[in-house]
């Protein structure tokens, strides 16, 4: 129950992480919001802010995941990103027409590398505590 909850509220969470950048973004600009897709911000710079801000929720949301679960991480990091893929397949089905497909791959690559800098940093994290 504990893994389940940690998994749902971490997708979530990456959700709440990413739409808050997003957000900041069409306050500043007096913009409509849209949760996803990059045709309609302003300039390339912002794009580079949503492009960071998948990287960096998805390694940050991903270390909290871990940290409560504690076992069976693979699996879970595995788990996890399935989930996150399956909301990014939503994305896709419903933007497709009007988003660049480079986004879309730039987007699914950030995602498996945010979660294999976490479940790396989180395996020699407890490594390193064995060993000492």
């Amino acid at each position: 129950m504990k893994q389940t909850l940690a998994v749902i509220s971490g997708f979530f969470g990456l959700l709440f992480f990413e739409g808050f950048a997003r957000l900041i973004i069409t306050f500043y600009h007096r913009m409509d919001f849209q949760f996803y897709g990059i045709s309609h911000l302003p300039s390339d710079i912002w794009v580079v802010v949503i492009l960071l801000s998948v990287i960096t929720s998805t390694w940050l949301v991903t270390m909290l995941v871990l940290t409560v679960i504690n076992d069976h991480i693979f699996f879970y990091s595995v788990l996890f990103g399935m989930i996150i893929f399956a909301w990014r397949g939503i994305e896709i089905s419903n933007s497709y027409h009007t988003e660049p497909t480079w986004y879309f791959i730039t987007v699914l690559i950030l995602h498996i590398i945010g979660i294999f800098i976490a479940y790396q940093s989180f395996t020699r994290q407890h490594e390193f505590k064995t060993l000492s």
